[in-house]
């Protein structure tokens, strides 16, 4: 079986590490461990408590779980503030009438999946700030004697906000908890995210950690995460339908050490190499306005370099279409100004076919 048996066409992905794209494409290492953890059967609640220490230790923070992606991962965060360590109550979910069950998240992130999510654990959102901003004062004025916890979405919101805010909280007894799902690399965001002091913090594993599309990693405080664990399959709570299997843990395991083991220079220096090849190939349209800048098309002080290409509303959207639906077919997005090419999802050599697709179909 496979995609053509379906009708399905695969694509070259140089949009990034998008969850309807399909994530990442996950490195040999990482496919041979789930072969090779399905092929046994083990005890999911004594694995998934190893896999933490094991990941914990190899990370450098307290504790770790491997959810069913991020959003999952949140979801059970949310939960494993509701109900701490509590058995019974973890069985009571979504049921929280008279508890601490109030979620202060900003009107800034529009991942309305999060918010639902809360919803569903029987978590109340106090929504603070407005669309395309939010203070620290906002967020910690959310906070009453009914709050679980305060949502920070690092991205969208920024580290040194993310700093003040668990400071703040923390004066309050109130913990911090951080979707940081598309925010690896840097590796460094893996240890130093939840040594602000935030509680509990997700990350996705299958974008940048190119792990299986259906993990998540959660990293936080010892007593949050044994909660998170609690509130997860296979238990009867609230997140027994978001089951991992044995070979996405083992999966995730591999993708973390071969993620480790890497180099953040050496990611930077390689899709700066592709994203500038893209650049050279269209630079040759005449005409054409192409650039290599980190996203948000700032002097690089984001992680990854892109490749851009301006051009007006009406163009952007023909040639993202046209790049689409032709041969090979390859997915761009929109940078807001024009083509982003995220070399993040490429592999060796599908800077010259992007490139070449993009001249092609800008010269017509």
């Amino acid at each position: 079986m496979n995609y053509s048996d379906l009708g399905v066409k695969p694509f070259i992905n140089a949009s990034g590490t998008i969850t309807t794209l399909g994530g990442s494409l996950m490195p040999a290492e990482v496919l041979d461990a789930m072969q090779a953890a399905a092929g046994a059967f083990v005890d999911l609640p004594e694995l998934n408590v190893r896999a933490g220490r094991y990941l914990a230790g190899k990370i450098g923070v307290d504790a770790a779980f491997v959810s069913c992606g991020a959003a999952s991962g949140m979801q059970l965060c949310a939960a494993a503030c509701l109900t701490g360590t509590d058995e019974k109550r973890a069985r009571t979910l979504p049921h929280t009438e008279g508890w601490r069950n109030e979620f202060v998240v900003s009107l800034v992130d529009s991942h309305t999946y999060i918010h639902q999510g809360i919803e569903v654990c029987g978590g109340r959102l106090v929504r603070v700030g407005s669309r395309t901003e939010v203070a620290v004062g906002d967020i910690l004025g959310g906070i009453t004697e009914r709050t679980a916890a305060v949502v920070h979405f690092l991205g969208t919101q920024s580290r040194a906000q993310l700093e003040e805010v668990v400071a703040g909280a923390d004066r309050m007894g109130v913990p911090v908890v951080v979707d940081a799902a598309a925010q690896l690399p840097p590796r460094t965001n893996l240890t130093e995210v939840a040594g602000v002091g935030a509680s509990l913090v997700v990350f996705s594993g299958g974008k940048g950690l190119r792990g299986p599309q259906c993990t998540g990693l959660v990293l936080g405080k010892s007593d949050y995460v044994d909660a998170v664990r609690l509130n997860a399959s296979p238990f009867s709570a609230v997140g027994r339908g978001m089951k991992v299997g044995k070979e996405e843990i083992l999966g995730l395991l591999a993708a973390v050490d071969l993620f480790l083991d890497g180099s953040d220079e050496e990611d930077r220096t390689t899709w700066h190499r592709q994203a500038k090849r893209v650049v050279e190939l269209v630079a040759e349209v005449p005409g054409a306005a192409t650039y290599v800048l980190g996203e948000g098309q700032q002097a690089s002080p984001d992680f990854a370099p892109r490749a851009y290409v301006d051009l007006d509303e009406s163009e952007t959207l023909r040639v993202i279409r046209a790049m689409r639906e032709g041969e090979p077919p390859v997915a761009v997005r929109s940078s807001g100004t024009g083509i982003v090419v995220d070399p993040m999802t490429l592999t060796p050599g599908d800077e010259e076919i992007v490139g070449r697709r993009l001249k092609e179909e800008l010269g017509r």
